[in-house]
């Protein structure tokens, strides 16, 4: 009687296709979201990649990536740090180049926040329990972190976020505008 040796002899090499092709998916998002940056937020990704670099190698340490995320406003957990590491780092080296450091970065804006942190986010800027956001609120959440922000700016922000007309944004409005960017970023409409 003859054995079947069934497909599990292919498979590694399958395995290995589906590999490539979700890189190859995963390398053309990362261009995509790359190209959308502004000048602005490059320089401040490549600033804040610098600021740990080792100097004359151009490459960060895994290890400082926890600080540098913090810096930039995220807490990975341990588990999820590793998870990107390991996408990123592919020789294996615990090092990371500027792509690969941008591309964590990336991946990152991407996300889509969990209701808790959107919650955390609008507390933040309504600092006074108001239950909603105005323009002074994105003054002083902009003069906190050092950003130089036009008036007329901050106004255009407001108007564009607020769907009552009363110059303030509820939370809900908040919420739609934050998981929004997460969706453009992740490609969706």
């Amino acid at each position: 009687r003859r054995r079947s040796r069934g497909c599990g002899r292919y498979m590694p090499q399958a395995k290995g296709k589906a590999k490539e092709a979700a890189a190859g998916y995963n390398q053309g998002k990362f261009f995509r979201r790359k190209k959308e940056l502004t000048d602005d937020q490059l320089t401040e990704i490549q600033d804040s990649f610098d600021l740990f670099a080792k100097e004359g190698v151009g490459t960060i340490d895994a290890e400082e990536l926890l600080v540098v995320m913090r810096a930039l406003g995220h807490e990975p957990r341990k588990e999820d740090l590793k998870r990107l590491v390991t996408d990123s780092d592919k020789h294996n080296t615990g090092q990371l180049d500027f792509d690969g450091y941008l591309n964590i970065i990336l991946n990152k804006m991407a996300e889509r926040p969990s209701q808790e942190d959107l919650q955390k986010a609008f507390r933040l800027f309504d600092s006074q329990g108001k239950k909603t956001v105005d323009a002074s609120d994105l003054r002083r959440i902009a003069d906190q972190i050092g950003e130089q922000i036009e008036d007329d700016e901050i106004a255009d922000m407001i108007y564009n976020a607020d769907t009552s007309g009363t110059g303030e944004v509820s939370p809900d409005d908040f919420f739609k505008i934050v998981t929004s960017y997460a969706r453009h970023y992740d490609g969706e409409k």
